[in-house]
């Protein structure tokens, strides 16, 4: 493959103006691509333009788009920079030269620097990191950082710095090299605004001390730490959820120590992704709902049904897609108290076989003529005191069930389903997500065998994280 002077050569070489314009464009456009394929690159119709940007560079964030101006120029040495930045400082923009001409002299240096925010680079600078591999966050989060908050001057001997901290900073983190480490951490208080330096600052903090290095020796500026902390959790997890995959489960595990459920609905809005679902399927034990509202799915035109289940935050709830239902957690049972005429009350027989995994503490019948709720008095439930078939056929065969407390296997947790509102909510403390949709899976969606052992298998994470308090044999025949 062509390196990218090379390729800007050959556009320059064309007899046509507008077609060397668009191909130089195309270059560049698919290097910062590279860079961060997050980026979103919007390229305007003028090209080395005074003082309208070649690229209009943008990022999803929550329910924030950061962006940045891109201005490509000949060459960004002194003293022609000089004046584009006195002019064009105040967004913050990024010059980048497609000639690799440049000649330091240490006057557009001093000029930049002037200038909080401002980047001046190349084409052959960010060639050079784009084309290191990103194996963990953290390369992932200097090289997408760079377009977003890059500042000062990147070209010459300070651009293959950042491309050492890029290349060293998986292996130096996974060797605890302090020297090659603390040459990263410099790298990125030179190079990156401090906004975008502190968060990685801390990202590699936890992998420090993930390969078992003592946080005290972290060879870092902020105060040692193990975990992030709540409120930086809030900071960063957009950004880390906007980075490419990173298949790494033990990341997100040591990453989410103080996650919650708030910390996911301060996401606002976040579309389903690999980097989402690892996040809170590594930490099951640690997210917390009241309760659930369960729904049926009207499918669009682009609605796969039959894909894997995914989390996604919508409205600032957190979701759970299963195939055409749809989990929306919440933190206060009232959210969805109010739910009505929404679901299916069953008949006792048409659920009575998938109570046999979990004990009924309490029901509730209606039929036309009388409604009935019912409570355990023993410790062994409503089931072993009472003949439900007897109860239900009492009733008449228009009886219907509105609702079932039941204890979830080997715990103290109970859980109502209310068939009626369709919804499923603990009854004293908060519950892990996933126990609430199985729960709500296997009894207001009556879901097959299949497709209950699918979604055990999505939450378990490939069986590296069995938050199941008992095992799948233990829960009783799964119905076909």
């Amino acid at each position: 493959m062509q390196t990218i002077d090379a390729q800007i050569q050959n556009a320059l070489d064309q007899t046509s103006p507008e077609a060397a314009m668009r191909d130089i464009k195309h270059v560049v456009a698919r290097e910062l691509q590279s860079i961060d394929p997050k980026t979103v690159i919007k390229s305007t119709d003028y090209f080395n333009h005074t003082f309208i940007p070649d690229f209009v560079l943008s990022w999803e964030s929550g329910d924030q788009r950061p962006r940045r101006d891109i201005y490509l120029r000949f060459s960004v040495d002194a003293p022609l920079i000089a004046r584009d930045l006195n002019s064009l400082h105040e967004e913050s923009p990024a010059f980048i030269s497609i000639s690799n001409g440049d000649r330091y002299t240490g006057e557009a240096e001093s000029v930049v620097h002037q200038y909080e925010g401002c980047l001046l680079s190349s084409t052959l600078a960010l060639e050079s990191i784009s084309r290191e591999d990103s194996r963990t966050p953290v390369t992932q989060m200097l090289k997408a950082s760079l377009l977003q908050g890059g500042k000062g001057y990147l070209i010459g001997d300070s651009a293959h710095e950042v491309y050492r901290a890029v290349s060293q900073a998986d292996a130096a983190l996974s060797a605890l090299d302090t020297p090659r480490v603390s040459a990263t951490v410099r790298a990125m208080n030179n190079h990156l605004s401090e906004a975008f330096s502190s968060r990685i600052e801390r990202v590699m903090q936890v992998m420090w001390v993930s390969q078992g290095g003592d946080a005290q020796d972290f060879p870092g500026t902020q105060e040692a730490a193990t975990a992030l902390s709540a409120s930086e959790l809030t900071q960063i997890l957009p950004f880390l959820l906007s980075l490419e995959d990173v298949a790494s489960i033990d990341f997100w595990r040591n990453l989410g120590e103080h996650l919650s459920l708030d910390h996911l609905q301060e996401l606002e809005h976040w579309r389903a992704s690999e980097n989402l679902n690892l996040l809170v399927n590594a930490n099951l034990d640690r997210v917390k709902a009241r309760g659930a509202a369960v729904d049926h799915i009207q499918p669009d035109l682009f609605d796969d049904l039959s894909g894997p289940p995914h989390w996604e935050v919508v409205d600032s709830h957190l979701h759970l897609r299963c195939g055409e239902v749809d989990f929306k957690f919440v933190d206060d049972r009232r959210k969805i108290a109010h739910r009505t005429e929404v679901g299916i009350a069953p008949r006792w027989t048409e659920i009575e076989r998938r109570l046999d995994r979990y004990g009924v503490e309490g029901i509730e019948f209606t039929s036309p003529g009388s409604k009935t709720r019912i409570r355990s008095s023993t410790r062994e439930g409503l089931r072993e005191s009472m003949d439900m078939r007897a109860l239900s056929k009492a009733l008449g065969e228009l009886a219907r069930v509105m609702a079932v407390e039941l204890r979830w296997p080997r715990s103290r947790n109970n859980i109502e389903i209310d068939f009626d509102r369709s919804a499923v909510e603990s009854v004293s403390a908060a519950l892990s997500p996933h126990v609430l949709a199985f729960s709500g899976l296997d009894l207001l969606h009556q879901a097959p065998a299949a497709a209950l052992q699918e979604f055990q298998r999505f939450v378990t994470v490939d069986e590296s994280f069995p938050w199941w308090n008992v095992k799948v044999t233990d829960m009783g025949t799964l119905p076909e």
